[in-house]
């Protein structure tokens, strides 16, 4: 059996954890105000803290995406994909391939993932997902706007407004 730990990570007044297996990164969430919400995003309360210069790293790495830098170095951290179905994963993957400063569409991603038709099954897959900001579900996007956000959607604006797809 892995043992699951969590990293906390701040950087100014925010705060980011992470949760590490044996595989890799199995979740993160986005920058949070308080530590205990960054803790209760990745369901990390009963998860003994450990702190490596690994796991800080890839912390940091968030908060660069987060802050809109255009280029983070994401090819080099393992992840963690178990308890995610072939097809999550597929998903996971092609939205990874989206560069920087660009969206595509939930019909697209799903035809990039094997998937055609499953546009819906791409958004539930990214209403789910648990490696944002490093698997970049704020890239997808309906096909007549903008589509949801787990973080609300002024997040997600403002996330692609840091990246450039929309002008200030």
């Amino acid at each position: 059996m892995r043992e699951n730990v969590i990293t906390l990570l701040q950087r100014g007044t925010k705060h980011v954890a992470g949760v590490f297996t044996s595989e890799g990164l199995y979740a993160t969430c986005l920058p949070r105000d308080f530590p205990d919400e960054a803790i209760r995003a990745v369901d990390g309360f009963d998860l003994p803290e450990t702190r490596n210069d690994e796991f800080v790293r890839i912390l940091n790495s968030i908060f660069d995406i987060y802050e809109g830098k255009k280029d983070v170095n994401i090819t080099e951290i393992r992840l963690d994909f178990t308890d995610l179905s072939p097809k999550e994963i597929a998903v996971y993957k092609a939205t990874m391939k989206i560069p920087y400063g660009q969206t595509l569409p939930y019909g697209i991603v799903a035809e990039y993932a094997g998937l055609p038709g499953a546009a819906r099954f791409v958004g539930n897959v990214m209403a789910n997902n648990r490696l944002a900001p490093i698997v970049p579900c704020h890239r997808v996007v309906a096909s007549t706007g903008i589509g949801g956000y787990g973080s609300g959607i002024d997040t997600k604006i403002e996330f692609l407004k840091r990246e450039g797809v929309f002008a200030e």
